[in-house]
C-alpha cells in the first residue's frame, strides 16, 4: 500500500465514521476484515486516522471557519470527510508539505464526487493553509 492508497483507506474510514460513529480502533477493524492489512503504510493509515477523530472538533471548527455560508450539515458527507483528512494532514502532520496534502484531498473530492466539489475542497484547505500560517 502506497501513501496515497493509505490515505484514500483513511478518507474512507472517516467517511464511514459519518454513519457509524464508533471509535477510531473499531473502524480500522472493520476496514481491515474487509480489504486486509494495510501492507507498508499501516502506522501512515492509523495515526491518520486516529488524529483525525481525536481532533474532529478542532477540524470542524476549521472548516466552519473557512467556508461562507456552509455549516457541516449542509457539506456532502464526501467532501466532509475529504476536508476532515485534509486538514488534519494540514494541522497535524508537518511531515507532509502543504501542497501535497491539499493536492491530494482535491483528488480524493474528483474520484469520489465531482470537478464543483473538488474547487470547493481546493478553497476551503487554501484558506485554512493561509490561516494557519
Amino acid at each position: 500500500m502506497t501513501r496515497k492508497e493509505a490515505r484514500e483507506a483513511g478518507f474512507i474510514i472517516i467517511f464511514e465514521h459519518e454513519f457509524q460513529k464508533l471509535s477510531a480502533d473499531a473502524l480500522l477493524e472493520l476496514y481491515y476484515e474487509y480489504k486486509g492489512d494495510a501492507e507498508g503504510q499501516k502506522d501512515y493509515l492509523e495515526n491518520l486516522v486516529r488524529t483525525t477523530l481525536e481532533h474532529l472538533p478542532e477540524i470542524d471548527a476549521q472548516i466552519e471557519q473557512n467556508t461562507r455560508g456552509w455549516t457541516l450539515s449542509r457539506l456532502s458527507k464526501v467532501s466532509l470527510a475529504t476536508l476532515r483528512v485534509g486538514i488534519c494532514e494540514l494541522l497535524y502532520n508537518p511531515e507532509i508539505p502543504a501542497g501535497i496534502a491539499i493536492n491530494e484531498a482535491v483528488q480524493l473530492a474528483k474520484d469520489y464526487e465531482d470537478e464543483k466539489a473538488s474547487s470547493f475542497v481546493n478553497g476551503v484547505l487554501s484558506s485554512v493553509n493561509k490561516s494557519n500560517q
